[in-house]
């Protein structure tokens, strides 16, 4: 039915994504020499002394506004939110003449989307200014990576568990729901074996074998783990706007078959903007498609990982905002810079 509407997608979803590297090396993009396996690996591991990704861990360019504690569960609140911005005279003087992306999870693109729907209904409301209306809310790769990853790991948690056990020992436990880092270990140990045995099964059962299990296995192998590995580790980090946009069409297909809430609309909304912004000639596709790697959650994950490895369960609100800023600075010290130790990370 979507091919029928759209001939650009016909034959789309034929396509295993293992083709996308094979575009991307077509087209001479040596992306697998920029982004090494090791800093792939480590990319949900937030330390800064760890010398892998170093320059992304810095933080250099991240500065912490303010810090409230909020619900976020209501309009209202998003509003609220959205004040620790608007009540910056210099950031609200820029809003008025131009937008600001906000990256962000499936609440925050929602209550950003239901606030300017309000204003356009309610023009003369006295209670939100119109600047709200200057507020784009874009889905958040390291997000997407993230629940993807997750989700693709639960669903085939028996096959995950067999290959955590081969390769670590039967003694050792796999949690029913590991660690980021731990699942993008597994997910990168099972991309890595499929690489090099993929040819042999691929001629032993040809091309039309229809056993169930035989296409399950290959539709694990061959199209949902490198999607949700390569989505944002290097798609999204080498500004490859193409592969990455039919990685995020591809991943929400994933969340539609798997019936994941909030993920089988989410990606939705973020193609139904950039389709708009394509069709339309609306500048800021063309921001987006330039600067790709510019529209990034990773630093706001950083920032949470580092407060929540820095508090405790019992530390009160006073406390944790505290702590916020007491980080914050220490992300813009160059004397402490000049003399941290800084080390490889070897997996457990």
């Amino acid at each position: 039915m979507i091919e029928q509407n759209e001939p650009k997608l016909i034959g789309f979803f034929d396509e295993l994504v293992e083709d996308i590297g094979l575009h991307l090396a077509l087209a001479g993009t040596s992306y697998k020499d920029k982004f090494e396996s090791i800093d792939n690996l480590t990319i949900h591991l937030y330390e800064d002394a760890i010398l892998e990704l170093k320059e992304e861990r810095s933080m250099k360019n991240l500065q912490l506004v303010d810090f409230k504690e909020l619900e976020l569960h209501l309009f209202d609140n998003y509003a609220d939110a959205h004040k620790m911005i608007i009540n910056i005279s210099s950031l609200n003087n820029y809003l008025k003449q131009n937008v600001i992306p906000i990256i962000t999870d499936w609440p925050g693109q929602l209550f950003i989307r239901k606030i300017i729907k309000y204003l356009k209904i309610q023009q003369s409301a006295s209670n939100i200014l119109q600047v709200y209306k200057n507020f784009h809310s874009i889905i958040g790769p390291l997000h997407v990576a993230l629940n993807s990853k997750e989700t693709a790991l639960i669903i085939n948690y028996e096959f995950f568990k067999q290959l955590f056990h081969f390769v670590f020992g039967y003694k050792k436990k796999l949690a029913k729901k590991p660690k980021p880092w731990r699942i993008n270990l597994l997910l990168e140990l099972a991309q890595k074996a499929w690489q090099k045995i993929k040819k042999i099964i691929l001629e032993k059962f040809g091309p039309y074998c229809k056993d169930t299990e035989y296409r399950m296995a290959i539709d694990l192998l061959d199209n949902i783990i490198p999607a949700t590995l390569y989505i944002y580790a290097v798609l999204f980090r080498s500004g490859s706007y193409m592969e990455y946009i039919e990685t995020i069409f591809r991943i929400w297909t994933f969340a539609l078959k798997w019936s994941r809430k909030n993920y089988n609309k989410a990606p939705l909304a973020f193609l139904s903007d950039i389709f708009y912004w394509t069709y339309n000639n609306y500048p800021f596709n063309e921001s987006i498609r330039s600067f790709l790697v510019l529209f990034n959650d990773y630093y706001i994950e950083n920032m949470r990982s580092r407060i929540r490895a820095y508090t405790a369960k019992y530390s009160t609100t006073d406390e944790i905002i505290r702590e916020a800023f007491v980080i914050d600075s220490h992300c813009h010290d160059q004397f402490k810079e000049a003399f941290q130790n800084f080390k490889k990370y070897s997996y457990p």
